[in-house]
């Protein structure tokens, strides 16, 4: 009798960690990416003459699924003009619950050397083309994301 009730809280167990799991690989393959955008903080740019290129990462992410997932990190790589000028490492602790849209907001900055023609191009036609591509690492796998925007 003891057996039979260890067998069972064992085989009880063992059913519910497969389903858990199973829902949580579910949830990575639905999360969604809705929107990512990269604005530069023009203001904060002028105000120290352009030394210095401030912007932010807003990505937008959906969750399909009925678990939420943990997101630990983001790397991106930002490209302007197609000239790579900056690369994210961020460590993140965020969750994304069931059924749930979240945001992730990243604040960078970078030395405008780096991107200098790219800058002239900016001033002499207007328009820049930003573009950014990266992956976020969440407990159950990578995501990746990529996006371009004219500003």
């Amino acid at each position: 009798m003891n057996n039979t009730i260890k067998l069972l809280l064992g085989a009880g167990t063992a059913a519910y960690l497969f389903f858990f799991l199973k829902k949580k690989k579910a949830a990575l393959e639905n999360i969604t990416l809705k929107n990512v955008n990269v604005y530069i903080d023009i203001d904060k740019t002028r105000k120290i003459g352009f030394l210095k290129l401030f912007y932010n990462l807003k990505i937008l992410l959906y969750n399909e699924a009925n678990v939420s997932v943990n997101i630990k990190s983001l790397e991106a790589k930002f490209y302007l003009n197609g000239i790579q000028f900056a690369d994210i490492n961020s460590n993140l602790s965020t969750i994304i619950e069931a059924k749930k849209d979240k945001t992730i907001n990243i604040a960078a900055s970078v030395n405008s050397g780096n991107i200098i023609a790219s800058i002239f191009d900016i001033i002499s036609e207007g328009k820049a083309k930003i573009s950014v591509e990266g992956s976020l690492l969440t407990d159950l796998g990578l995501i990746e994301f990529s996006k371009e925007t004219i500003v």
